[in-house]
């Protein structure tokens, strides 16, 4: 069962926290307005609260969340799940939003171009 409200984008960006000392690097893989997931090999607790900075083209975005999934090295699941976490957004700035809408539109309209 599929509890998003919102379908993800597959799309390749860096997250970087430095949240209460603990150090975390990560690629995002896909986005939506409410959520993310983070592929990391340093996971973080369910219901743990994350800030971190993302990084687009050449600009950074502070952005907040809540743990809500994990996948830890060396659980057996899903090839297609790699290790990392599913976060759910609570605080994001309105670029990072706009930037969600932008690749939402190109997405649609790449699909419909034919010649």
């Amino acid at each position: 069962m599929n509890r998003r409200i919102e379908k993800r984008l597959e799309k390749s960006l860096l997250a970087y926290t430095d949240d209460n000392g603990s150090q975390l690097l990560g690629v995002i893989s896909n986005i939506s307005k409410n959520g993310i997931f983070i592929e990391s090999t340093k996971i973080l607790d369910v219901d743990s609260e994350i800030s971190f900075i993302l990084a687009i083209y050449d600009e950074f975005y502070p952005v907040k969340g809540e743990v809500r999934w994990v996948r830890r090295p060396g659980e057996r699941a899903s090839d297609a799940v790699p290790t990392g976490m599913g976060i759910q957004l609570k605080d994001s700035p309105r670029e990072f939003l706009n930037y969600v809408e932008y690749i939402k539109y190109q997405g649609s309209h790449s699909m419909h171009l034919t010649h």
